[in-house]
């Protein structure tokens, strides 16, 4: 991560996706936007961009200099992971039944809910208070930004560290839409017709996925609160991570010859189109 503290555009991006390897964030933000985006179905894109939104609403501000949210954060860490891991069971439930995060078509159910959006926000909200733990790099590099007078760099450099650490998921969801992946039949997947006594119950195969991935996450994160070890991470994550930080030291050596400026256009411009892609999906 020593890379971000030049305060480059570029070296916020690549500090930003390898962060996304960090035990403290892959464990909580991949599997929590694969459970939402494979019931979601439709409208990948748009729903990354909430998910998205949702992790800026914290990492943001606490780039910016809001150091107070950060020591919450890392002072109730353990509190944190208990309420997410409650979290996590209670989305798992509401998953399991087609309540409350997607679209989907039960059976017996002509009308599908709609609001997903807001289920899927929180879930950011919580992963960029779980990931919250890479910030203080972060801030190392806006502090950089800020002193030599340029606010306005300090805004791009935190966005840029933000969008590169969910860009990885960008990318996916844009393919997702881009070769129409939910026609799919393991995307489409199927319903589950089960009978207990006189009631019957219908379980979607994909609410059922994303219902066992919301239960791994939220044990996981109940038993590391309890067991007092909230930041534990196996030894091969620590190597994965050190391994990118190494090879995005090597890229930004060759991408830093390219100018800051150009950069930051790059990336707005990546984002826009994104944004652009969601809303033409959605309206198409």
């Amino acid at each position: 991560m020593d890379i971000i503290f030049s305060a480059s555009i570029i070296a916020a991006f690549l500090a930003g996706m390898v962060a996304l390897f960090a035990p403290c964030c892959i464990t909580i933000l991949l599997p929590t936007y694969i459970a939402s985006a494979f019931r979601e179905k439709k409208n990948i894109l748009k729903m990354t961009l909430v998910f998205f939104g949702g992790i800026s609403a914290v990492l943001i501000p606490i780039g910016l200099g809001v150091a107070w949210l950060a020591k919450i954060f890392q002072n109730f860490h353990n509190e944190l992971y208990i309420v997410g891991g409650s979290l996590m069971i209670v989305f798992a439930v509401m998953a399991l039944f087609g309540k409350g995060i997607s679209i989907l078509p039960m059976a017996k159910q002509p009308n599908p809910k709609i609001g997903g959006w807001k289920s899927v926000f929180l879930l950011g909200l919580f992963s960029g208070a779980a990931t919250s733990c890479c910030a203080p790099v972060l801030a190392g590099a806006v502090t950089l930004a800020v002193i030599s007078g340029a606010f306005w760099k300090a805004l791009i450099v935190t966005f840029a560290y933000v969008f590169g650490m969910v860009f990885p998921l960008f990318l996916a969801a844009y393919f997702y839409d881009r070769f129409k992946l939910e026609k799919s039949k393991l995307i489409q997947g199927k319903i589950w017709e089960i009978k207990i006594g006189e009631k019957t119950f219908f379980f979607h195969s994909t609410n059922v996925f994303a219902a066992i991935i919301f239960l791994i996450v939220g044990a996981i994160l109940l038993y590391l609160a309890f067991s007092g070890d909230a930041f534990w991470s196996p030894a091969f994550q620590v190597r994965i991570g050190n391994f990118l930080n190494r090879l995005s030291q090597d890229v930004f050596a060759a991408l830093s010859k390219i100018p800051d400026v150009l950069w930051g256009v790059l990336i707005l411009g990546i984002f826009g189109f994104l944004i652009y892609r969601a809303v033409k999906k959605e309206n198409g």
